[in-house]
């Protein structure tokens, strides 16, 4: 309300023209009370981003109302409200001070945090919540329709009170039920939490009142949603949607992306690559734009042609802008507004693509700054606001901080309020993982955290290598398929050279796939076997039921006293199998599962000297059909001990002037039957580290073990082949060889 004498003026001139003419009545604007104690009302800043946000949105129908005037926040707003600094709600309540307060604010909607003070004092919540009950029917006797919002309140942790802390879990675990209880069709009562995300540390200026940068930001950003709602007059969300934890498309066919990243701002004459894209069966492309701050910026009419090459090519288009990448660590890297900015600038290219088109964001919007990408919430908030505020209403996605791979969970723990700052609640939220996500564990924590938020996500980014470290890419590839989570790899072609394992194909030539081409295009819950084209492209069809056929019977090679390799004919499948399941028995025992294969190999290891063992195997496809069980193959391990039918050479040249070195390792097999698949294993003796990803084998180490496993080329050892893998590696003081060398799990000769 920011003027009464001005409103009264307005209704004077309005009765004045009334007798000449009665016009048709405008509707009255929604008048919002914030009520509550000092975090509302002093200076309650809040109130001030909600009004602006609201305003920036299009919901200028919104009176702010109460019996106290605004403070300053920066900026003119309506600041009127019913924040009473140091009031418990237990004492409004016995007071009976509610009345007064509503006789003259007269609210449709109240928004409602507290119960602060009165945890402070130590009043039990279930006495706070008595005192609800009573405001809330002096609310509905002021306004039998009025709309509560009641917050579960921000944390607090004052130097006094050491049980406040708890206090407020008690009295936020209770608020959820008594809401329930007491909502009716005519007056509902909406919960927001405020609580979680919230950090005392970091968002209060003592523990209690919430500061003036990400304290009032996160406040504000749980709000709005939340009183977009109760106003009850924003469009429904057209084309590509979220629906609970899915992409689905406009007739609410489930969309799930499997695609290919490709750097257009770089390679703008590489056009042809979206067709051949599109022949690896790919569903979606990620097209990488500029805007402005370091590339491009791409211009409208540009953004049409890729959005051309899209739709010729029957692939949904994924836009994203680079320039944001590393923001708070990235020299020149520009800001989310910024992004938000480029977008409504080439609204023209995006608006009537709902169908066809997802804007992403900005590309990994914040670098590892802690403090920076503390704000990741309001950032991509007040962006995702911008955009909605000038009529974009497509599938948003939202990149995580920390480059992507939000090592520090904050896109995890906020992405709940970000997704209630959409007024469509369109937004999509896509983490890239590389060194981050080296284990199955990692990658089926962050899926199991938003799957269990209930919150839309997909693998906007991966590689099966990084300089950060190697990421665990066949759980990536096979969580999200039995989850049906949609992921993007990074990228088809033309990376520097630091980073150039991370092409799909050499020179964007489609007949020259590297080894992470094949194996994200071609292997097992890849891009070929799990994609499935838009509904809007004419895609879909019936569902998959069809099982492959039987694999060959298993043949076992290369048997030492502690290790075999298996091979076998393939299955076919009327789709595509996706990979192997092998199963072992010990003598004449049951038969249990021993791992997985994606192609018609499998090397096991760690046996028993002088065992016999029974193996089977059977095929599976992406819809989840399995084959019949394979025949039966048996093998016997050897005795055990003595020299193995394998030599190693090591050597090692240590670096000028420095603690590095490079190692270079000759291997032979020096068997009579061929190898198909080895595994060359060793210690160091002396402290030194591996620097991965080495070279002509995929090494890992744990302490000082190191092991080395064949890469697809080289797996394959006829009697008296050899073959050389190496590394780069640092030590301290001395430098010795490993003392010995085992090839699958038998000792070798050392030359």
């Amino acid at each position: 309300m920011l003027s009464r004498f001005l409103r009264a003026v307005v209704a004077a001139l309005v009765l004045v023209a009334c007798v000449v003419a009665t016009p048709a009545a405008a509707a009255a604007p929604t008048r919002i009370m914030a009520l509550g104690d000092s975090i509302t009302g002093s200076p309650g800043c809040w109130r001030a981003l909600l009004w602006k946000h609201l305003r920036d949105t299009g919901h200028t129908d919104v009176d702010f109302v109460g019996t106290l005037p605004g403070d300053g926040c920066g900026f003119t707003y309506d600041g009127e409200h019913d924040g009473h600094g140091g009031y418990l709600a237990t004492n409004i309540a016995r007071d009976n001070q509610l009345p007064g307060w509503l006789a003259s604010a007269r609210p449709d909607v109240v928004l409602m945090h507290l119960g602060t003070n009165d945890v402070w004092s130590n009043i039990p919540a279930s006495t706070i919540l008595n005192a609800y009950t009573t405001l809330l029917g002096q609310m509905r006797a002021s306004n039998p329709a009025v709309k509560l919002v009641v917050a579960q309140i921000i944390p607090m942790t004052p130097a006094n009170c050491s049980a406040c802390g708890q206090r407020v879990v008690d009295l936020n675990s209770a608020i959820p039920g008594w809401a329930r209880a007491n909502s009716t069709t005519a007056s509902p009562i909406t919960v927001v939490d405020q609580w979680t995300g919230f950090d005392t540390a970091t968002d209060t200026t003592d523990g209690v009142h919430p500061n003036g940068g990400t304290g009032i930001q996160k406040m504000e950003s749980r709000w709005y949603p939340a009183v977009v709602a109760a106003l009850g007059n924003q469009p429904a969300a057209t084309g590509l949607r979220v629906d609970g934890t899915r992409v689905v498309e406009a007739n609410g066919t489930p969309f799930v992306m499997r695609g290919v990243n490709h750097a257009h701002v770089w390679y703008q004459s590489q056009t042809r690559a979206f067709a051949d894209i599109k022949s690896f069966g790919a569903n979606t492309v990620r097209v990488v734009l500029g805007s402005g701050q370091r590339w491009g910026p791409t211009p409208a009419s540009e953004v049409s042609t890729v959005i051309g090459l899209c739709k010729q090519n029957k692939l949904i288009c994924v836009l994203e802008v680079h320039d944001t990448t590393g923001y708070g660590e990235q020299s020149g890297a520009a800001t989310l507004d910024q992004a938000a900015s480029y977008w409504i600038s080439v609204a023209s290219a995006l608006q009537g693509q709902e169908n066809y088109v997802v804007i992403n964001l900005g590309n990994e919007p914040f670098g590892n700054n802690a403090q920076t990408s503390a704000t990741w919430a309001s950032a991509t908030s007040s962006a995702i606001s911008r955009l909605r505020g000038a009529g974009l209403q497509h599938l948003l996605m939202a990149d995580a901080p920390m480059w992507g791979q939000d090592w520090g969970n904050i896109m995890r723990d906020n992405a709940a309020s970000v997704l209630n700052a959409d007024p469509q609640r369109n937004t999509v939220f896509s983490v890239h993982m590389y060194g981050v996500y080296n284990t199955a564990d990692k990658v089926n924590a962050y899926f199991d955290a938003f799957r269990t938020a209930g919150l839309p996500l997909v693998v906007g980014e991966f590689g099966h290598n990084h300089s950060d470290g190697d990421p665990d890419e066949d759980t990536i590839l096979a969580q999200a398929q039995a989850r049906g989570l949609g992921y993007l790899g990074w990228s088809w072609s033309g990376n520097s050279s630091d980073v150039g394992y991370l092409d799909m194909v050499n020179s964007f030539n489609p007949a020259s796939l590297t080894s992470w081409g094949e194996r994200i295009l071609n292997g097992a819950n890849g891009i070929r076997q799990t994609s499935k084209e838009a509904t809007i492209y004419g895609g879909g069809g019936p569902a998959d039921t069809q099982p492959p056929s039987t694999p060959g019977t298993p043949a076992a090679s290369g048997v030492t006293s502690s290790g075999l390799t298996l091979s076998w004919a393939a299955s076919t499948d009327n789709v595509g199998v996706t990979g192997y399941d092998v199963f072992r028995a010990v003598g004449s025992g049951s038969f249990a599962q021993a791992g997985s294969s994606a192609t018609t190999s499998f090397t096991d290891s760690g046996l028993s000297p002088s065992t016999t063992y029974r193996y089977q195997v059977r095929a599976k496809d992406a819809a989840g059909n399995v084959s019949a069980t394979s025949g039966t193959a048996s093998a016997t391990t050897g005795a055990g001990g003595g020299t193995g039918a394998c030599r190693v050479g090591y050597s090692a040249q240590n670096w000028g002037g420095g603690n590095g070195f490079t190692a270079s390792i000759a291997i032979t097999n020096t068997g009579t039957t061929a190898l198909n698949g080895w595994t060359l294993a060793f210690s160091f003796a002396n402290g030194q580290g591996v620097t991965l990803p080495g070279w002509g084998a995929t090494f890992a180490q744990s302490g000082a073990a190191v092991t080395a496993t064949n890469l697809s080329w080289n797996g394959a050892l006829a009697p008296n082949a050899s073959t050389t893998i190496g590394f780069n590696g640092t030590f301290n003081g001395t430098n010795p060889a490993p003392s010995s060398f085992t090839l699958n799990g038998s000792t070798c000769t050392t030359a």
